[in-house]
């Protein structure tokens, strides 16, 4: 168990305080407390960190902040919905460390164009989509057994795939086609799925293993990037593909597209 008066300092600390009761947070705090709840309960993920990240936010822009509350408000009941913001929130947050070091200039919201806009220090702008993958499990009446839905999130053609996720936001969203500096953030908020992987897996041909047919001993292994997501020409405008597990957004990790249409 965790110490109840650091949570009830953090809580108090929190500009927006209706928020606590709404059902998205009341259960984080649960999780939070109740450190057995391991389906919720998360390093980065929680419910200390949910508020100390808004609370940033509302440092930086408050206009801003209101506007993820807003959000959250709207969709206390839906859980999904709330932690695709949360993955917002916490990509937000990162960046406005950098903007105290001087790195990037400021950060803008524009709904209408994408997630987030970076204003680089020399007025370079990029655009960010983020969305979080959360594969379907579904909890069994025996709480000593967990069943797993067929979990396809490492495939290149099943609609819940990383790859077809990425194709989605270009053709029925509409998205990342614009001539411009163009990021995708993929958040993986599920340990089952959470690992490289999941992710390279989709975005190339798959893992594959060739084994010498005379003596059945290994002679190459890896990530076949022959069939990259890369090669699609709809992804021309799209700079990298940035991904990062369980709220871990300080390890990110990046994919530069070698087939990028730069803006210049």
């Amino acid at each position: 168990m965790v110490d109840l008066s650091e949570i009830n300092n953090v809580a108090a600390s929190f500009v927006f305080q209706d928020l606590l009761d709404t059902e998205y947070f009341k259960t984080y705090k649960q999780a939070y407390v109740n450190t057995f709840a391991t389906q919720y309960f998360r390093q980065y993920r929680n419910y200390s960190n949910l508020i100390k990240y808004l609370n940033e936010i509302y440092g930086y822009n408050v206009e801003h902040a209101k506007g993820y509350a807003k959000r959250l408000r709207a969709e206390s009941n839906e859980w999904r919905n709330c932690e695709a913001i949360f993955t917002e929130i916490i990509v937000y947050r990162s960046y406005i460390r950098l903007i105290y070091q001087g790195i990037i200039k400021s950060i803008k919201l524009e709904n209408s164009e994408c997630d987030l806009i970076l204003e680089l220090s020399d007025g370079t702008l990029s655009y960010y989509e983020v969305f979080c993958v959360m594969p379907p499990l579904k909890i069994s009446k025996s709480i000593e057994e967990l069943e797993v839905h067929d979990i396809k999130t490492h495939t290149q053609d099943a609609l819940s795939s990383i790859r077809q996720k990425v194709l989605n936001k270009i053709d029925k969203q509409k998205q990342l086609s614009k001539k411009r500096n163009n990021f995708l953030v993929i958040e993986i908020n599920e340990s089952l799925v959470a690992n490289d992987f999941v992710v390279l897996s989709s975005l190339s041909s798959g893992y594959k293993i060739t084994y010498d047919k005379n003596t059945l001993n290994v002679i190459g292994e890896g990530f076949d990037w022959s069939g990259s997501i890369f090669n699609d020409e709809r992804l021309n405008f799209l700079k990298g593909i940035i991904y990062f597990f369980l709220g871990d957004f300080e390890s990110h990790k990046i994919l530069t597209n070698p087939n990028f249409n730069s803006t210049t």
